[in-house]
């Protein structure tokens, strides 16, 4: 059983695997049978060009899917003749190949594990692998005359970010008023044992350990709980606290909070990922808004609002 004070943080998804799930559809319906299905400024992509993305399903595939996957055509059209054009990168065989390797690390999976778990073929694959080259390319001529990061700007990351990077030891004693809480308090500051109190007295399922939580960041307790945790003093009683479970008294035996200049330039990193993220997906929805794409109607509709996406006819 879970302590009610720990909150299941959804990690943060790569976008190459939002990727990969945004093509797993299954309703089946007829296409038609015409070669040409889109043209980016002027070059046709072919239909045969869309379907070695999606896994044979006889005669028939699914509109929404085949939408997605002529997406991915047009994206990967237009990215890679932009940064050729604008920056003058190309993106070769060996770079694919290696990034195909980072990928398949980041899973975890085999390529076939991966066709059958994203209904992928070797060629969609390698097509989103080119993409993050290309990704990775055009984010480094973004970011190439970016200056140094701003250093306040660090400092209001790392103080907004202590929950994450801190470490706390801490026990807890839940009861259900905040009158208990304080009598619970009161006994504790007193001297009281503090574990003999929390098996005592604890609703919570940590109770009958004598309240221990164990070592964790904050950031997996709940705010008010995470808060508590950073103030209170080492060794000391403190609350009672209110969270959405009931009232808390905390004894927070050991805490690591580490020093702004041991964690600046992760931090520095973080941001100049997180801006070239930013600028990366600022310049490929420019270049596909002022791409000229034209997509059969039987195929789907293009459009740039509220974001550059092929919208499937309607089955």
């Amino acid at each position: 059983m879970h302590s009610p004070i720990t909150e299941r943080r959804k990690s943060r998804v790569r976008p190459v695997l939002l990727a990969l799930a945004s093509l797993a559809v299954a309703l089946l319906v007829a296409c038609g049978s015409t070669d040409e299905v889109a043209t980016v400024d002027g070059e046709p992509i072919t239909f045969d060009e869309v379907t070695a993305l999606i896994p044979d399903t006889g005669d028939t595939v699914d509109v929404t899917r085949f939408a997605n996957s002529l997406m991915l055509v047009v994206a990967d059209r237009v990215m890679s003749a932009e940064a050729e054009e604008q920056f003058g990168v190309v993106r070769t065989v060996q770079l694919i190949d290696a990034k195909l390797g980072e990928l398949l690390m980041q899973t975890g999976l085999t390529p076939e594990q991966i066709y059958e778990t994203y209904g992928l073929t070797e060629t969609s694959l390698r097509l989103i692998a080119a993409q993050e080259v290309t990704a990775d390319q055009v984010t480094a001529e973004l970011l190439a005359g970016a200056g140094p990061p701003d250093e306040e700007e660090l400092m209001a990351i790392y103080e907004g970010s202590l929950n994450e990077l801190s470490q706390v030891c801490a026990a807890h004693i839940l009861v259900e008023t905040e009158e208990e809480g304080v009598a619970v308090y009161d006994r504790a500051a007193a001297g009281e044992d503090f574990a003999a109190l929390a098996m005592e007295l604890s609703t919570g399922p940590s109770g009958p350990n004598g309240g221990d939580l164990g070592c964790s960041s904050p950031a997996t307790y709940v705010e008010e709980f995470a808060a508590a945790t950073l103030e209170a003093e080492v060794g000391v009683p403190f609350g009672p606290v209110q969270t959405t479970f009931g009232w808390h008294v905390i004894l927070v035996n050991e805490r690591i909070v580490p020093a702004f200049e041991d964690v600046r330039d992760g931090l520095a990193e973080d941001l100049r990922l997180s801006e070239g993220n930013r600028q990366w997906v600022d310049w490929l929805t420019l270049v596909l808004v002022e791409a000229e794409v034209t997509v059969e109607p039987e195929y789907g509709t293009w459009s740039t609002e509220p974001s550059p996406n092929i919208i499937p006819p309607e089955s």
